[in-house]
Formats: C-alpha cells, structure tokens, sequence
C-alpha cells in the first residue's frame, strides 16, 4: 500500500489584517480533518498556519482525489466561518488550495514541512541549492557514498518550460536558470531517484523536505533559515519563527518549519524547529536588515517591480 505524504494550504481569511488566522477558522479545519480521520481518509493528519494561510499535512494511501476533495471541504468550510466573522481579504468563491505529495518508503523516516508567508513563488530556491547543492551548508555532500553523485533539480520556467539539472554537473547552468524567476519544484537523489523535497509553484510556497538516510540531516537541512536571505517583494528577508508566533504588527516574510517522524499510520510530532532559540541571530538580523529597507520609501528597490508605469506626460 502506497503511503502518501500531502501538503496543502490556502488563504481563507486574516485576523487583523493578513497577519493570522482566527481561532474558530483554525478549528473548523480541525473538525474537518478530524471526520476525514474517522472515515478514513486520511490515516493522519495536522492544522498549522502561517501568516493568513492555512495548511493541512496528512497521511494517506494515495487517493489523490479523494484528498483534493478534502481539501477543498476543508478550505470552504474554514472560508464560510471566516467570512461570517468578517475576515480580512475573504473573497466572494472561496479559497482556492494548492497541493504538494511526496511518496515515503515503508520504513518510518523523518519529513520536515515548511511554510512560508509574504513571500514570492519560489522562494525556497536559495534554500534548496543551500541544503542539496553546498558542501559549505551539507558536508554530508562529500562524506555520504549516496549523496556524493548529488540531486537532480527539476525547474520550471516563467513560460511553463520544464528544465533538468544534474548538480554538481550542471551547477554554473543550474544557477543561471534558478536565480531568475523560474521556480525550483523537486529535488530526486540522483544515487536512488527518490524524491528528496517538493515545493509548490504558487506565492507563499510550501517545502516537503525527506531527512537522512541517504537525504541531508535535519540540521543541515535547518542551516540555512541562519541567515534571512531576502526574498523579492516588499518583505525583504524571510524570518525563520515558531508556529507560535503572534508578532504580527510588522510586515516580514516569514517562514515556519514543522519536524515529523512518519511511520505507516502516524505524523508522530510535529516538533517546532524554526521557534528553536538557535535562530534569535536570524531573526535580529532580519529586524535590522527590514529597518534598512523600509528607510527606502517608495524608493525601495522591490518597489519599482510591483508598481507599473503610469506616464503623466
């Protein structure tokens, strides 16, 4: 029997803004899950949000309709209740999901999944070349025999065109192509061809990321949140916080990370790895490096990429 892990999320509604999701919103995604459970669906399953968005993590037998179909319950409830308690940003025809699925071996393994929020579609690029193409970040690179022939990263173009890039072979061109505005999608070892790590294509992205044994540890994996690299649009850098997170008065890309341990029938955890205190440098720096940027005005230079033109002439 196939075991599945998805990932999917939606915008249903802010709490003060688009800052957080309200209490009832979140437990009306809880109810919903919790029936899926029940009727078996799903084997397991989790509500966690980040920002305005919600997400679901589940486990399940590979019914990917039948999942979809979940998700869309759930998201359309949470967007009902939202717009009865006048939500910011709910919009007339309800939420629309988006979905990421990596298929796990039979023995249990770890699986790390983050969110983010204020961030541009593929956002996770830099993450990804840091945790599956840098020795200086995954020394295991150069010291696992499975991950010495690297990872394979399939990119998807602006135009919808789909490239293949074998690192570290094809890094010089890899990086040509990823630091524009094509997205990073999956990552393969390219010693087994099992997935490594998934992201959605869409804004405020998603990342499934698969750990040890034959895949890069959970610290190597974290390394990267240690410094707020900066993301496109007026966020600037991306903050690693915890899912507890209620800071929500100033506008920041953030990012939160979910750690599980999944066997055949349970997400044992999760345990919050972003609100580890290891990240507080991360975070200072990020605090500082916005102050810097929001000194710009509307002479920032994101700015000039999310206004058009208007001649006054």
């Amino acid at each position: 029997m196939d075991r599945v892990l998805t990932m999917m999320k939606a915008p249903t509604g802010g709490y003060v803004g688009d800052g957080h999701v309200h209490p009832a919103v979140l437990d009306a995604a809880r109810q919903e899950l919790a029936e899926a459970r029940t009727a078996g669906q799903v084997t397991d399953g989790y509500v966690v949000r980040c920002g305005d968005d919600i997400a679901l993590v589940v486990l399940h037998a590979g019914d990917a309709a039948a999942v979809a179909a979940l998700g869309s319950r759930t998201f359309s409830r949470c967007w009902t209740v939202a717009r009865e308690l006048g939500q910011h940003g709910c919009r007339n025809g309800g939420p629309v999901h988006e979905t990421v699925s990596v298929t796990l071996d039979g023995e249990p393994e770890t699986v790390l999944c983050f969110m983010a929020d204020k961030a541009p579609a593929g956002a996770w690029n830099l993450f990804l070349y840091r945790v599956f193409a840098d020795p200086f970040n995954t020394p295991s690179l150069l010291s696992d025999p499975r991950m010495i022939d690297g990872f394979g990263f399939a990119v998807r173009a602006p135009d919808g065109t789909e490239m293949a890039f074998g690192l570290p072979g094809d890094l010089h061109a890899f990086l040509g192509a990823a630091s524009g505005s094509a997205i990073v999608r999956q990552v393969d070892s390219r010693f087994s061809s099992r997935t490594a790590a998934v992201a959605s294509e869409g804004p405020d992205p998603m990342l499934v990321v698969r750990c040890h044994d034959g895949f890069p540890s959970v610290g190597e994996t974290l390394e990267p949140f240690a410094f707020p690299y900066a993301v496109a649009g007026p966020a600037g850098p991306l903050v690693p916080v915890s899912t507890n997170e209620d800071a929500t008065t100033r506008v920041f890309g953030r990012a939160i990370g979910l750690g599980f341990q999944v066997t055949d029938e349970r997400l044992v955890g999760p345990r919050d790895l972003l609100g580890d205190r290891a990240f507080d440098g991360s975070r200072l720096r990020a605090v500082a490096a916005a102050d810097d940027l929001r000194r710009h005005g509307p002479f920032s230079p994101a700015a000039a990429t999310l206004r058009p033109f208007h001649s006054h002439v």
